[in-house]
């Protein structure tokens, strides 16, 4: 019989991390069954050594989803979900852990209970790579809400991928052009479960996210810029795929990413190029005066333009 819950649990690299991360899971306290998926794409450091040997201790408990060569971050993130039998699937990266051992109990208890909300997700602690505190919450978020799609967007991703627990059956196919470009294959998850329902976030702390010079945080900080345009395209993608019916707030956040690489970025920059043409294609009426402005700073020379102003 298949298990109640699968965690789907990635990891790359992660040999500092993953002894923890694996006994967070292991230490959940449930009465159903739960298998855990190990994708580990195919790690150059010990990890792979790792979660052999944890998946030939526990076989009636875990499983590896294999390659046979690195896929990537999003291929993986796409072929361990699949391989996922549970009617509930949770979240978890190989730098993570959870921290209260009911978190799956809970979780699953909830959604039983509350089959018209798409996933369930909560609060987490932050550390450094060290083990050093850095924040002990992650949003302090102070209730518990009901969120929809467009409170998430209104609100940025605020979703950490290791407090996810969703239903498998309300998961489509992902999109077939999911493995191209895509980075953050967490939002285009929450984006498409959160179209079908709305979803619900928990303030209760059980878990933690680890900052570390591997993790996604610290490609974010480094590749800032990068991080948004792929954003954006995801973005522009998810509004075709949902056929525009959710085009105002995806429009909202996406105006609000241009303005901060225009914020960020210097009018002669291709960054700021790009954010121009970006900002232009979406909200043209709203931002033709950042659009003068920029033609005028970059190709009117400036006797030309004093002329034009002492004319009219």
């Amino acid at each position: 019989m298949s298990p109640k819950l699968s965690v789907c649990f990635i990891t790359y690299n992660h040999e500092k991390f993953v002894h923890q991360a694996l006994d967070s899971v292991l230490m959940q306290q449930c009465n159903f069954d739960f298998e855990i998926v190990i994708g580990d794409d195919c790690s150059t450091d010990s990890t792979s050594k790792i979660v052999e040997e944890y998946a030939a201790k526990y076989p009636d408990k875990i499983r590896l989803n294999v390659f046979e060569k690195n896929v990537g971050m999003t291929p993986n993130w796409v072929s361990t979900i699949g391989a996922c039998k549970g009617e509930y699937i949770a979240l978890l990266e190989g730098d993570d852990f959870w921290i209260d051992p009911l978190k799956l109990q809970k979780q699953v208890d909830f959604l039983d209970s509350n089959v018209e909300l798409s996933f369930a997700a909560h609060d987490v602690g932050v550390i450094f790579e060290a083990g050093t505190p850095h924040h002990d919450s992650l949003l302090h978020f102070s209730d518990n809400n009901t969120f929809t799609l467009e409170d998430y967007l209104a609100k940025g991703n605020f979703v950490q991928t290791g407090s996810v627990v969703f239903r498998r059956n309300t998961l489509p196919a992902f999109p077939k052009w999911t493995d191209k470009r895509v980075k953050s294959i967490d939002l285009l998850l929450y984006l498409i479960l959160s179209a079908e329902a709305p979803f619900f976030y928990s303030a209760e702390k059980m878990g933690v996210y680890r900052m570390h010079t591997g993790g996604v945080s610290h490609v974010w900080r480094t590749k800032h810029n990068a991080m948004h345009f792929d954003t954006l395209w995801l973005l522009r993608k998810f509004n075709q795929l949902s056929k525009g019916k959710f085009k105002n707030s995806i429009f909202d956040n996406m105006e609000t990413s241009y303005l901060q690489l225009l914020k960020g970025n210097l009018p002669k920059t291709a960054v700021y190029r790009k954010a121009i043409v970006g900002i232009m294609f979406i909200r043209p009426a709203k931002h033709m005066g950042l659009l003068k402005g920029y033609i005028i700073n970059n190709f009117i020379p400036i006797p030309i333009y004093k002329l034009y102003q002492k004319i009219f």
